[in-house]
């Protein structure tokens, strides 16, 4: 009797992820994960159960690979907001790019997290992981003197994060990357070397007396 055909346990649950990120979970039949990743009924139910679960599974991956990439990319020499942006630009760049998606993280939250309470929770888990790691390397590069946060560092990591998120939405409405790198640079004001202190009124373009 001939033994089944061994197959990279991780590595169909990141092509599944890659599947759901372009296609979503409703979009995406047990018939095209067979055919994406090379794998009989028998072989798939097996090894992951069903649908829902490898769904599961291929979120939990590409959450993973998101959240190092992000410290990678907020670690390292150089200024904090310099980081970031390069973030953004790539960000940008894979949106606009050919055929650009977002992240399967937000097509989780937008899609499913309404209606599949392991998602929500899973989605919960995650963001309250990265706010902590952004808002602790908030809070060391205020301590360099190289931000001035006005708000708590949890707060301005959070708001960051759904900043970059967002993104996603923008895209969806416009690829045009004058339109993205204007979002872009809204949301790193937000992490300007302003020294602007909690009592220092919001500048505007006003002229005096106006």
């Amino acid at each position: 009797m001939a033994r089944p055909k061994a197959f990279d346990h991780d590595d169909i649950v990141l092509k599944a992820a890659g599947l759901f990120r372009r296609q979503g979970y409703e979009g995406t039949s047990v018939r095209h994960l067979l055919d994406e990743l090379g794998l009989s009924a028998s072989s798939f139910y097996a090894a992951f159960g069903g649908k829902d679960e490898l769904y599961m599974k291929a979120l939990a991956a590409h959450a993973a690979l998101e959240r190092e990439q992000l410290r990678v990319g907020l670690t390292g020499p150089g200024a904090f907001r310099d980081k970031f942006a390069r973030l953004l630009d790539s960000l940008i760049v894979e949106l606009t790019g050919p055929g650009g998606i977002s992240s399967l993280t937000l097509r989780a939250a937008v899609e499913e997290a309404g209606t599949k309470p392991e998602v929500l929770a899973f989605l919960s888990r995650y963001l309250a992981e990265l706010i902590e790691m952004v808002g602790g390397l908030i809070a060391t590069a205020a301590e360099r003197g190289e931000l001035r946060p006005r708000h708590p560092p949890e707060h301005v990591a959070r708001f960051l994060l759904f900043g970059a998120l967002s993104l996603g939405f923008v895209a969806k409405v416009s690829t045009d990357r004058t339109t993205l790198d204007g979002y872009a640079a809204m949301v790193l004001d937000s992490i300007s070397n302003d020294p602007a202190g909690p009592d220092t009124p919001i500048r505007t373009n006003r002229p005096p007396n106006a």
